[in-house]
């Protein structure tokens, strides 16, 4: 092909449309918090912080069977409270929180669909009791994921490595990892969603890996918006010979009922309940359920739950165990149908005490949703946090340290979240 030929074939190729279409969408949301603290040691007063999260999703079609799905999350911080993000605690960090190309195929061998997914992804199951769905992991699970349907049931299982020694350099990986695999298989019986699941976590070297066994149900109790849920595991951990048993429980539940009255366009009231089993110093057997990687997000502080950056379980932070009540009733009225008024507490206790110490809080929120337009809303709340029990002494030292020291905060937060 000669060079005055060659251009009008490369002008060609230039207008011919070779890419799909990619769509855009995202979220950005940024808080004001306000904290004002009582009964303090230390003599702290007041903090005043700023929260930012801000995420970029892309989605492309290729083909009719094949899309590619990309996420960017970026949590950013006030580097006056460099361990904050907009979940409560963590680093200053962004990352792609999600990234895989998925293949969908229809009457596949015996299933009437199913479904090939490879890249980093979130696995959810049910309401996070065992494995949630969190930004807050964008760098744990990278693997595969395959979806098989067969009326009525659906099976899912996934597979990942979540950690890979390096050499010294860094350039390559040694030998030795952490991964993940997961299934879950769900059907319908009598309109309720029933589900089983079977999470393994296999960590580097000998002795430890763990398997959870769970499964849960959600559904209508026969009365319109009357809902409910319920979900339960038991969790064993691989021990060397000659040491203790270890292995333990979790469940939760939780039951709504939405309905209008008078002057209110709709009134929901909800409570819900999680235990995750600690260690009880009278047996000889180590009771705990520590699963990897729970989310669930029940109030400010208190009542989140994560199994990387902290909260109410006993992952060797709290081995004795939490239990976690939530409780919240809302109202919009039928005048200012774009306006939800919130009222929640969140109770926090241990499951079973062995030094008559609790160390986590309550709270109790009032809380104002106003939806500006549809893609944009705000939200002022005010929380305080309530000392679940009284200063102690742990370590014997006779000086209350911070860690010690129960601190009660009024807190007042503004939000304002665009959807794009």
């Amino acid at each position: 092909m000669t060079k005055k030929s060659f251009q009008p074939f490369l002008f060609f190729l230039l207008a011919t449309p070779l890419f799909s279409q990619f769509n855009i969408e995202g979220d950005f949301q940024t808080r004001w918090y306000s904290d004002n603290f009582y009964n303090a040691m230390d003599n702290r007063a007041q903090e005043n912080y700023l929260k930012y999260l801000g995420r970029i999703r892309g989605k492309s079609r290729v083909g009719q069977n094949a899309i590619f799905f990309t996420e960017l999350t970026t949590m950013i911080d006030n580097p006056g409270s460099p361990v904050r993000n907009i979940g409560g605690t963590g680093a200053m960090r962004f990352g792609i929180s999600q990234i895989f190309a998925e293949m969908t195929g229809q009457d596949f061998l015996i299933f009437d669909v199913a479904r090939l997914r490879v890249g980093r992804q979130q696995f959810p199951i049910g309401n996070g009791l065992t494995l949630g769905d969190s930004y807050y992991f964008y760098d744990k699970f990278d693997g595969a994921r395959i979806d098989l349907a067969l009326y009525p049931f659906t099976l899912s299982m996934f597979g990942a490595v979540t950690g890979q020694n390096t050499s010294s350099t860094g350039i390559y990986p040694d030998p030795g990892s952490d991964q993940l695999y997961a299934a879950r298989l769900g059907t319908n019986f009598l309109n309720q969603d029933i589900m089983a699941y079977f999470v393994q976590q296999k960590l580097r070297g000998a002795f430890n890996d763990n398997t959870v066994f769970g499964f849960g149900a959600t559904g209508n109790l026969s009365v319109k918006d009357l809902d409910y849920f319920l979900e339960g595991a038991y969790q064993n951990f691989n021990t060397p010979p000659g040491l203790p048993e270890k292995g333990g429980i979790g469940y939760m539940g939780g039951i709504s009922y939405r309905w209008g009255m008078g002057p209110f366009r709709s009134i929901k009231v909800e409570t819900r309940y999680a235990a995750y089993q600690g260690d009880d110093a009278k047996t000889s057997k180590i009771e705990q359920f520590s699963p990897p990687y729970p989310n669930f997000w029940w109030g400010s502080r208190t009542g989140y739950v994560n199994g990387d950056i902290g909260g109410n379980y006993p992952n060797n932070k709290n081995l004795e165990g939490s239990r976690i009540w939530y409780s919240r009733i809302y109202f919009i009225p039928s005048v200012f149908p774009k306006v939800r008024v919130q009222f929640q507490y969140v109770k926090v206790g241990e499951y079973i005490d062995n030094d008559n110490y609790n160390s986590m809080n309550d709270e109790f929120s009032v809380r104002l949703y106003y939806t500006i337009t549809r893609e944009s809303s705000v939200q002022l709340r005010y929380s305080r946090l309530l000392p679940n029990g009284e200063d102690k002494d742990l370590n014997g030292n006779g000086v209350i340290t911070s860690s010690e020291d129960r601190v009660g905060v009024n807190s007042y937060m503004v939000e304002w979240k665009i959807e794009f």
